[in-house]
């Protein structure tokens, strides 16, 4: 699609057929240099760049995204239209804490998804995708602890699977204790292969799951997080559901988990990706200076 965008641009300013196609390194660099003054992100100049070099490619030419000056010309539009990174702050535990008080009734299932989730996705470390993609099969509960089989995710490049193990806490907001009362609460089986957090539907005085051969989509638990934490934490705008995987990384290093246990907890590749999600409290980061002996 990124090649027949630039073949639909190049007949509209006038390029012969036979200048397109191998195309010529001038072109091509207008091309992107166009694209740079209307794109909002560096996404619409990657994709036309690797979708003119995937054409040529795929036939034998020799690809104009070879030439050094386009290659610069892609860059320089990376830089220009790209928009800072503006990670999401952590969830603490004591924000839990108070969205837990706030949300928990005994026998409420629309509450109880939502408090499982977070606690999930916090202890586990687990991204969005990770969380609504769990089936009842995936999972495994043991005396002290429960294990999570996650059968993709983004750094599991082979597609292997990970499994993710979460203590018993034995605490009111035990993750483990809570997700047993979820799919108590939800009637969901043992043996069952369906999803776990599914869309509910009001029935009567209380709550059903419907649908359940289709998880959560990733707006609607953005929405259902908001609505848990509005009121809770200063400024809703700046959380995010990475707030949780970010809050549980947070913790671990608080709490001086060893690097190499929370890394594969976390499921991380590289240490700049783990630390990324690690935001130090503001009395770590003074020690350093005053240890300086000044």
């Amino acid at each position: 699609n990124s090649f027949l965008r630039f073949k639909k641009w190049a007949k509209e300013q006038g390029i012969e057929e036979s200048e397109l196609f191998p195309s010529k390194p001038l072109h091509v660099s207008i091309y992107l240099a166009c694209l740079v003054q209307r794109a909002n992100s560096p996404s619409p100049i990657v994709d036309a760049f690797y979708g003119i070099k995937w054409a040529h490619d795929l036939v034998g030419f020799n690809s104009p995204t070879d030439n050094q000056f386009v290659k610069n010309i892609m860059e320089g539009g990376k830089r220009i239209v790209a928009k800072p990174v503006q990670k999401k702050e952590p969830i603490t535990v004591e924000n839990l804490r108070c969205m837990y008080l706030k949300l928990f009734e005994c026998n409420n299932l629309y509450n109880q998804r939502i408090i499982c989730m977070v606690l999930l996705a916090f202890a586990g470390f687990l991204r969005s995708s990770e969380l609504i993609n769990i089936k009842r099969s995936d999972i495994q509960f043991l005396p002290d602890h429960i294990e999570i089989f996650i059968e993709s995710s983004k750094t599991d490049i082979y597609r292997d699977g990970t499994r993710v193990v979460i203590a018993r806490t034995f605490s009111y907001m035990c993750p483990v204790s809570n997700f047993e009362l979820y799919l108590r609460l939800a009637g969901i089986q043992d043996d069952s292969e369906e999803y776990v957090f599914c869309a509910i539907s009001k029935s009567g005085s209380g709550y059903r799951l419907r649908n359940r051969e289709k998880p959560l989509s990733y707006t609607r638990v953005r929405e259902l997080f908001i609505e848990a934490f509005t009121g809770i934490v200063d400024n809703i705008k700046v959380y995010g559901l990475h707030s949780l995987r970010s809050g549980g990384a947070t913790a671990s290093a608080v709490r001086g988990i060893p690097d190499r246990i929370f890394k594969r907890h976390g499921r991380w590749r590289s240490e700049s990706a783990k630390d990324g999600y690690v935001q130090d409290p503001l009395s770590e980061r003074l020690s350093v200076s005053k240890e300086l002996g000044l």
